[in-house]
């Protein structure tokens, strides 16, 4: 036994010893690297970290030893698309643009399906100033994974002259993809390449109502509710009803969930009320508020955004109400989202227990107002007795010119 042991030893220290020279005296002999490679003796560690080093150190003289010691590195391991990139890199910083490319092609060979080489890959073109070959690249990326995203979509972000040419060729066919370039297009508000994308995106069918409602609330924030109104009516197409033709209100009637958009109802979620859709019989819908008895409550429990333009309007609706308790029922209140001052409605006090009634309110859009904020209200009651109890149900909201509609 202590001799097998001491054979071991001896194979291991001889194994060692052979990998160190291989890194280090005897990588100058090919012929002598290659034969220990056959041997499974040589290391590429040391190696690398030689490379690595003196690609760090400026100038073209370091970088021409770079060459030559990634150049063993590959000999060693051929099929290496990472040895491909490391020599491509040095071949690069040294000025040899072509052999450069050439390792990336192979690179590209090699690792198809491998984000983290492509990106090398199409790091390269986009440094040499060839976007039209980087695109591709990264559009494989993209599709591949989540993962580069803001990487790739920041150095898209540099193109600022060509986002025809990014929609074209670096952005995959995919819904995940698309929506992921028009949320970081959203988040950086970029409003111009935000609309091309969003167009693009639209036609290829990539849009859902999650999406529709964020693009909308940006175009919002970034000052411009009348594109904000035309992209949600085109977005809705045969859905959108009577949504400006002629009601600047949409989905009044409750007959679809509401979705997260400016311009669909934003229902309250707080202690002390419950709201949601009620079924009231077949084909009909409205939306029910029912009170717990708990709480003295001052919040909007339905609001709605609506782009109107100057003039005379006439707000309608039809209303119900259960053993609503205190002084201070369900009422509406319409506003100007953007400056209340110029304008602001509350109407209505509905309390005890009634049938459907009809409501309706005329009203004067002044001329420096586009927004209006359409919502149903509870004011706090001031007495001892104030916390609200009952059901309400509201439906057949509309909103309509006395002119001419148009949205």
């Amino acid at each position: 036994m202590r001799v097998l042991t001491f054979i071991l030893g001896a194979v291991l220290a001889a194994y060692s010893g052979a990998g160190i020279l291989s890194g280090t005296i005897w990588q100058t002999s090919e012929t002598v690297d290659r034969a220990l490679c056959r041997a499974l003796l040589c290391t590429n560690a040391t190696l690398l970290e030689r490379g690595r080093q003196q690609l760090d150190g400026a100038g073209i003289d370091n970088a021409a030893k770079a060459v030559d010691t990634f150049e063993i590195a590959l000999r060693r391991d051929p099929q290496n698309a990472y040895r491909w990139s490391d020599l491509g890199k040095a071949y690069l910083d040294s000025g040899q643009r072509d052999r450069a490319e050439y390792c990336y092609q192979r690179v590209l060979a090699l690792a198809p399906h491998f984000p983290a080489l492509l990106l090398r890959a199409a790091n390269f073109y986009f440094q040499i100033g060839n976007p039209q070959a980087a695109l591709p690249i990264t559009a494989r990326i993209l599709a591949l994974t989540p993962g580069y995203d803001a990487i790739v979509f920041s150095e898209y972000a540099r193109l600022a002259d060509r986002v025809d040419n990014v929609l074209q060729f670096g952005i995959p066919d995919t819904d995940r993809a698309a929506r992921s370039w028009l949320r970081f297009l959203m988040q950086s508000g970029r409003l111009q390449d935000e609309q091309r994308s969003w167009q693009w995106v639209s036609e290829r069918r990539h849009v859902d109502e999650v999406l529709a409602g964020e693009y909308v609330a940006f175009l919002i924030r970034q000052g411009h509710p009348e594109w904000a109104a035309s992209a949600w009516a085109e977005y809705l197409g045969k859905h959108a009803g009577d949504y400006g033709k002629p009601n600047y209100l949409f989905n009044g009637d409750f007959l679809s969930e509401p979705v997260s958009s400016p311009f669909d109802w934003n229902l309250a979620r707080t202690l002390g009320v419950e709201v949601d859709r009620d079924f009231t019989q077949p084909g009909r819908c409205a939306l029910r508020i029912a009170f717990a008895g708990t709480q003295n409550l001052g919040v909007p429990l339905a609001s709605q955004l609506a782009y109107v333009k100057p003039g005379p309007y006439r707000f309608q609706a039809m209303i119900r109400t259960e053993g609503v308790t205190t002084d201070e029922g369900l009422r509406f209140r319409i506003a100007d989202a953007e400056v209340p001052s110029r304008l602001d409605l509350v109407f209505g006090n509905f309390t005890d227990t009634h049938p459907w009634t009809p409501v309706q309110h005329d009203l004067v859009v002044p001329r420096a107002t586009r927004l209006l904020e359409v919502q149903v209200i509870r004011r706090p009651s001031l007495k001892f007795d104030n916390k609200v109890g009952g059901t309400v149900w509201v439906d057949a909201l509309s909103l309509e010119s006395a002119t001419t509609p148009h949205l």
